[in-house]
């Protein structure tokens, strides 16, 4: 029962942000944006961004959250959150059920996790379906049940319209190194499953290209899907990202995830190999890929936290005490911290983790880790929140804009992110995002722009002059007026 209230409050910590806070620059402006569309153009089987179809990503996310912005309001941060929120608890949920209460606890308490349940974004969602579809496969290779990889298939089929095409690709390769391990296919009907993977994406993306049209296909298969597919040869970052990037993606887990799979290595058990082959399934796709963001390894965190919860002996206590130490000396590295980040709020965040740190190095154990990390998220979002509101939303910028007394007709946003606050002025939901080419003939009062970018619509802006400057995600932007 206590480790069962232990979880239910590892999920109520996330529900600590979506009160306060506000979309930050980037993905979640630009969904914002897109839920905007839909609302306001009708556009929901095929949403838009900026007028134009968003092939980026599926749709089933926006569904969703469109459908929590009619009780709850668009400017209101709960229809962005609770999709993530509900992802979230459903995965403690599968994996508490299905690996016990250490697994869950593991996965839950991952800054990269327990973080991305309080966002806008679609990553915990794909990474919860991901997980049912690859515990399915998983009984599927255990016990024969040619039935588990229909429910398998039907499971990525979700994920797939979730956030895209890597699902059935991860579980593709997942079921092929297991084939491998096992040396042998299991004997089975795989038609079904592989039909309800295809077909129940495809029931969405035939219309869509039907409704978009050629251009909109075009932009899905060739720059999508094709384009990215031809782009694993040319690597912006190397093959190795992943590897290096490992002890931040699985924070504060990575010691203990070393610990793991050593462990499940060595012991050889059927799940120890199906877990290293689900790692190696997200891994070796994603490492492939030249456009690599640390986000994609959410998705193997699962797996590892598996191996975390079956480890044990010495090599769980000292894989403990490593990752304790090293928080303590974050924490005692505080006067490095750069000028501008230092406030009496970041300086509390820092007394967390020293106390929190020093708490667990006596116990010296996977929980003690984990309330350590718990702690120090919480008292992270809870002092730092508004001034991640201040530095990385667009609320200085709609500020500024709304200084201007300027109709939101007569207002261009060039290289700027999509406006959204909770607070926002409804009439700005009308100011134009634009091009270098649309300038000329919308001749617009302001013309708000990234400073790096500013030489891109020089010839736009003669004769407008600088009447303001912001920061956003620590870059400046210019708001111009004729």
């Amino acid at each position: 029962m206590a480790r069962r209230i232990l979880l239910a409050v590892l999920f109520v910590t996330t529900l600590l942000t979506p009160w306060r806070r506000e979309l930050l620059v980037g993905d979640e402006t630009k969904y914002g944006q897109v839920i905007r569309e839909m609302r306001t153009t009708g556009a929901f089987f095929l949403p838009t961004l900026n007028g134009t179809p968003f092939t980026h990503k599926p749709p089933l996310h926006f569904w969703a959250i469109d459908l929590l912005t009619f009780p709850l309001g668009r400017y209101s941060m709960w229809p962005y959150v609770i999709p993530s929120l509900l992802s979230f608890a459903f995965l403690l949920w599968l994996l508490h059920r299905n690996f016990g209460w250490m697994s869950a606890f593991v996965c839950g308490t991952s800054l990269m996790v327990w973080g991305s349940a309080q966002t806008a974004r679609m990553d915990v969602g794909f990474t919860a379906f991901l997980t049912l579809g690859a515990w399915l496969l998983f009984r599927f290779f255990r016990d024969g049940d040619a039935r588990l990889l229909v429910r398998a298939g039907i499971a990525i089929a979700i994920a797939t319209l979730i956030k895209g095409p890597m699902a059935p690709v991860i579980i593709l390769v997942l079921f092929a190194l297991e084939c491998w391990r096992r040396r042998g296919v299991p004997r089975a009907n795989y038609l079904p499953a592989l039909a309800a993977m295809i077909v129940i994406p495809l029931l969405w993306v035939v219309p869509a290209f039907v409704i978009g049209g050629s251009a909109y296909a075009h932009d899905v298969i060739v720059k999508q899907t094709v384009g990215r597919a031809f782009s694993t040869w040319v690597h912006k970052a190397p093959p190795w990202y992943y590897l290096l990037h490992a002890p931040a993606d699985l924070f504060p887990w990575f010691f203990l995830a070393a610990a793991g799979i050593w462990q499940a290595w060595k012991r050889g058990g059927e799940l120890d190999g199906y877990c290293i082959n689900w790692i190696l399934a997200v891994l070796l796709p994603y490492s492939l890929m030249s456009s690599k963001l640390d986000v994609y390894m959410m998705a193997m965190i699962p797996p590892a936290a598996i191996l975390i919860a079956l480890a044990d002996g010495r090599a769980v206590s000292v894989a403990s005490r490593v990752t304790l130490a090293i928080l303590l000396c974050a924490a005692l590295a505080a006067p490095l911290i750069p000028a501008p980040y230092r406030s009496p709020g970041v300086y509390v965040v820092v007394a967390v983790i020293a106390a929190a740190a020093i708490a667990g190095l006596y116990f010296g154990t996977r929980e003690a880790v984990g309330l350590a990390a718990l702690a120090i998220n919480v008292a992270a979002v809870a002092v730092l929140t508004p001034m991640a509101n201040d530095l990385a939303t667009t609320r200085p910028l709609i500020a500024s804009l709304t200084r201007q007394h300027v109709a939101a007709s007569g207002i261009a946003l060039y290289s700027c992110p999509q406006l959204w606050s909770r607070d926002m002025p409804r009439e700005l939901e009308g100011v134009h995002y634009v091009a270098p080419g649309d300038l000329a003939q919308l001749q617009p009062v302001i013309i708000a722009t990234a400073r790096k970018n500013a030489p891109e619509i020089a010839s736009a802006l003669r004769g407008y002059h600088v009447v303001d400057t912001v920061q956003m995600i620590g870059k400046p932007f210019d708001v111009y007026r004729r």
